[in-house]
């Protein structure tokens, strides 16, 4: 999905939850400390981070942004194998940076591999 496909789909599914607790956008965005129209937006899945949690908490379902608010914590299986390592930073296999700045005369920016994605959340 897409990031506004999914901002949409967030959209939607914060307008169903308003629904099913019977709470009247006007309610809801009073509460919330926002407009009508930017709860509409928001609910359309254009918004701010800050206007999703207000109007979150005001429908009383903060708690399904937990699993991003909590640490994550790795298995007990994980913890034995480590024992003791703690990871200090991100790494990434080491390759010669000169040679790449030889060839091309230009630096070369680490970028994230998009197909290993983290989905321990």
């Amino acid at each position: 999905m897409s990031e506004q496909a999914i901002a949409q789909a967030i959209g939607l599914r914060l307008e169903a939850l308003r629904v099913k607790k019977n709470i009247s956008q006007a309610v809801v965005a009073e509460e919330a400390g926002i407009s009508r129209t930017t709860l509409r937006q928001l609910m359309a899945g254009k918004g701010t981070l800050l206007n999703l949690i207000s109007v979150l908490r005001v429908i009383g379902e903060l708690d399904r942004l937990s699993s991003l608010v909590e640490e994550v914590r790795s298995s007990p299986i994980q913890m034995a194998k480590m024992a003791g390592k703690k990871r200090q930073r991100a790494y990434t296999t080491r390759k010669d940076p000169l040679a790449a700045t030889a060839v091309t005369g230009q630096k070369k920016l680490i970028v994230p591999d998009a197909t290993k994605k983290d989905i321990s959340w």
